[in-house]
């Protein structure tokens, strides 16, 4: 065997065995392999007025994080909340009844018009339950997610809460009159976070959107189910991001009513009056807020209408859906 020691000539043939190699397409990531956006790979490609999240009305008051029946909304807390597929929440931000620092921002649920503290029913620390928010978020990172925030303290305290907590530097700025991105740019963009709140819009800000002015909600905490309509209660309805209110209150005490819960909850009435909202206003709903989620379907609700693309369609039914 002839031994070949001239460098020249083993890189030519290096070069001549390489070219003669097979070439190999770089693997590429097919629809199947792409990340869910809140339940689904289809969902990605929807702006997020094209998506319905299913959304938890004074998400922070349940009874196991010690509020009292009278306040709470919830059985089971927010993070479990999360873990079921809830994506929205509207939450209710105070001062502790110790302090009105802004460490001591508070999520409560109460009325100062009765000659107690709102959060003498039952608190959260703000940037504790905000930073639950963000781990959950980390875990799920092609998930946008919402917040409503009924507003007792000033907006520079709710902003460093959620400085505090991680959350502001995920917190989308939505200029109103334009259209809003695709969950995907959100997520591509780590933008993935709306906050709304229930107050004026101020340019120091401009990640707190009036929800006012960026949207409109049905009414709520009504008495009788017959008077759950798809009229506008407030907000502007020219535009396509809103809020369908379904809770009902207890006539006789006016609070948040448990035992019919499992009725408005229940798959068929929420679908339902889903889609005859959807009909009505034609945009389908962009949150399906409720009370006491664990009785009912408010999540598969939402992936069944995520799954359709106009109130005219084949509904599916509930066996078919996810519950994440």
């Amino acid at each position: 065997m002839v031994k070949i020691t001239d460098p020249r000539v083993v890189a030519l043939i290096a070069l001549v065995l390489v070219s003669q190699m097979p070439v190999t397409e770089s693997p590429s990531i097919s629809a199947d392999n792409q990340s869910p956006c809140n339940g689904s790979v289809e969902n990605c490609d929807k702006e997020y007025t094209n998506v319905t999240f299913p959304e938890t009305h004074n998400a922070h008051s349940s009874l196991d994080e010690g509020f009292i029946v009278q306040s709470a909304n919830h059985r089971l807390n927010l993070s479990q909340q999360w873990d079921a597929g809830f994506r929205a929440f509207m939450l209710d931000i105070h001062h502790s009844k110790f302090s009105n620092s802004s460490e001591n921002a508070s999520f409560c649920h109460g009325s100062y018009d009765i000659g107690f503290h709102p959060c003498a029913y039952g608190s959260i620390n703000a940037i504790e339950l905000l930073s639950t928010i963000h781990e959950k978020m980390n875990s799920t990172p092609n998930d946008v997610v919402t917040l409503l925030l009924e507003v007792y303290v000033p907006y520079s305290h709710i902003s460093f809460v959620l400085n505090a907590s991680g959350l502001i530097e995920h917190s989308h700025v939505q200029t109103l009159g334009q259209s809003w991105p695709t969950l995907q740019e959100m997520v591509d963009a780590e933008k993935n976070l709306v906050v709304f709140i229930e107050g004026s819009a101020d340019s120091d800000y401009p990640f707190l959107h009036d929800f006012t002015e960026h949207g409109w909600t049905t009414s709520y905490g009504l008495g009788k189910i017959a008077d759950m309509t798809c009229d506008v209660f407030r907000g502007d309805s020219a535009q396509p991001v809103w809020h369908m209110n379904n809770w009902l209150s207890n006539e006789q005490t006016g609070l948040s009513d448990y035992a019919r819960a499992p009725i408005v909850n229940h798959y068929d009435f929420l679908i339902n009056r889903s889609i005859d909202c959807w009909e009505q206003h034609g945009v389908r709903p962009t949150f399906i807020a409720v009370d006491w989620w664990t009785d009912g379907s408010a999540v598969e609700v939402s992936h069944a209408l995520n799954r359709m693309d106009h109130w005219s369609d084949e509904v599916p039914l509930l066996e078919t859906t996810d519950s994440r």
